[in-house]
């Protein structure tokens, strides 16, 4: 057989060894939570939760003027009567629960935009473990008004970032953002870590404490004050997305 000839008998093996792998590769991704409103309401929310952090209509907006993709997005406003508890008010859904072990990992990603800067802090996401022995928030993202003017994202960790902002940045008004979190989970702060890339770029890879003794932990998307304060505030959330995998979340196909 000449060379040409073995060649176009080599093919069809060469493509199902690529097709194989192919196959094997996006088998081993898997997507655990995706909500992008193209429901065109909040039902893909209704097996993580809508009922307690103030889900009325006139809190939380499945929207179709502002939208990162596709038809719809989720517009969700805070007021000085959306009481939570003496010391809180909150206008959340409430989002997946991971299970997390020592080393275990965490990749998740999301859009958001203000028509307008915030008045107030207002904290966006946070992941908190559930008992025992209590309640623990562990890192928490928000939005505030800049002293100059302007607006700043933050992120920090402990209980609303009080052990320490990791990283702050502009945030820009009339503007979609994304942000990807990889969270690889740690009692020590010498082995769990943060990476976080916002609008695609990498702009935090830290060793920290990411987790307490709990083995739970939720997040709960919206905005949420403490204590309580009188402004009102709006943010916009489009394309949840919570995978085992970094590709998965870095680049999430477009709602269609």
């Amino acid at each position: 057989m000449n060379s040409r000839a073995q060649l176009w008998h080599s093919l069809p093996s060469m493509f199902l060894s690529v097709g194989l792998f192919s196959n094997i590769s996006s088998a081993s991704a898997e997507v655990l939570f995706k909500a992008n409103f193209e429901t065109g309401d909040l039902s893909e929310w209704t097996k993580t939760g809508t009922r307690s952090q103030n889900v009325t209509p006139r809190n939380v907006q499945v929207v179709t003027d502002i939208v990162q993709s596709g038809k719809y997005a989720g517009k969700f406003t805070i007021h000085e009567d959306d009481i939570f508890n003496a010391q809180q008010l909150r206008v959340q859904v409430g989002g997946p629960k991971v299970t997390v072990v020592e080393g275990s990992d965490t990749y998740m990603s999301f859009y958001m935009y203000m028509a307008e800067p915030p008045k107030d802090r207002d904290n966006f996401f946070y992941w908190e473990g559930t008992p025992p022995p209590r309640y623990n928030n562990v890192m928490t993202w928000w939005v505030e008004p800049k002293e100059a003017g302007g607006t700043l994202i933050k992120y920090g960790t402990g209980n609303l970032g009080r052990n320490g902002t990791e990283w702050a940045a502009d945030f820009a008004i009339g503007k979609w953002h994304q942000l990807v979190m990889h969270i690889h989970w740690s009692e020590d702060s010498e082995k769990g870590n943060t990476r976080l890339w916002f609008n695609g770029v990498l702009v935090l890879d830290k060793k920290l404490k990411t987790k307490g003794p709990e083995s739970i932990y939720f997040c709960q998307p919206g905005i949420h004050r403490s204590p309580h304060r009188s402004s009102v505030d709006s943010i916009y959330f489009d394309n949840f997305i919570l995978a085992d995998t970094l590709d998965e979340v870095m680049n999430p196909p477009l709602a269609k």
